[in-house]
């Protein structure tokens, strides 16, 4: 559901909403999701829209897209305690405003499935971010948003059959379903093309826990006969005992509320 409406929102965007860099008026600014005030250089006004994130530097009167991510929603944009700036803008990640060039720097652009929508952090700890999903979870970042982990802590591999799938999940399925199988992250692809497929989330924010283990293992070996995007794990070196692993693999990455869903239960967890 979120695809289509990005989808929906990318394409009236990438349709064109006035020139780039062009000044429009407030009545024409699109519809706002988030919005901060930053005081630097004097006050300017800061706005996440469903077509990127626009400026003003005449306390909203006026507005200027900003050439970052231009025609991409923009979903968040927060000023923190101690007066850092960040944007999550859709295919890009998350970004930090230099305030001496007032450009948007890039500063990770792993988080697969999930689209930020809010941002805290402190004067205390400033270099520890806290966020919240569009799936209403709340991640972490120790080092200023350059890598992020659940609130629970990072994963932990805790049994052997674990361990071995967590290796194999790196070898073979990371570069689709992202790290800690956070899912494929957004791309203008995935996005402008209703036919495309992209990697789904493993972990608890989609959709694998509605499977059982043999469903989940069958997938691997024989593929996805919805997309060649998704391969059989038996033409790449992956058995039977492999396919077992990652399953176990993936089951860690889920709560308990999962685990005790799982496959035809599910329905009664929605």
């Amino acid at each position: 559901m979120l695809k289509l409406k990005l989808i929906a929102v990318l394409f009236f965007a990438l349709a064109g909403f006035g020139l780039q860099g062009a000044e429009i008026p407030a009545g024409q600014l699109p519809a706002i999701n988030d919005f901060a005030i930053v005081d630097n250089a004097g006050e300017q006004y800061i706005a996440a829209t469903g077509q990127g994130l626009y400026h003003s530097v005449d306390r909203g009167s006026s507005w200027r897209a900003h050439k970052t991510g231009f025609g991409l929603p923009a979903t968040m944009v927060e000023t923190t305690p101690g007066g850092a700036v960040y944007a999550f803008v859709v295919t890009l990640g998350l970004l930090e405003l230099d305030p001496a060039t007032n450009q948007w720097l890039q500063i990770n652009n792993r988080f697969g499935g999930q689209v930020l929508q809010q941002l805290s952090s402190t004067t205390r700890n400033p270099s520890r971010l806290v966020a919240r999903n569009h799936f209403g979870k709340l991640i972490v970042s120790e080092n200023r948003g350059k890598d992020w982990q659940k609130l629970r802590g990072p994963y932990q591999a805790r049994t052997e059959d674990e361990k071995r799938g967590q290796r194999t999940y790196v070898e073979k399925c990371q570069s689709c379903h992202g790290v800690d199988g956070v899912g494929e992250t957004f791309t203008r692809q995935a996005l402008t093309d209703k036919d495309y497929i992209m990697a789904p989330a493993l972990d608890e924010s989609a959709h694998a826990w509605h499977h059982t283990d043999e469903q989940l293992a069958q997938t691997i070996i024989e593929g996805s006969p919805r997309t060649a995007r998704m391969p059989a794990g038996r033409n790449s070196g992956i058995s039977a005992a492999d396919a077992q692993d990652l399953v176990a693999y993936i089951k860690s990455l889920w709560t308990q509320r999962e685990l005790d869903c799982q496959g035809p239960k599910h329905m009664e967890c929605m």
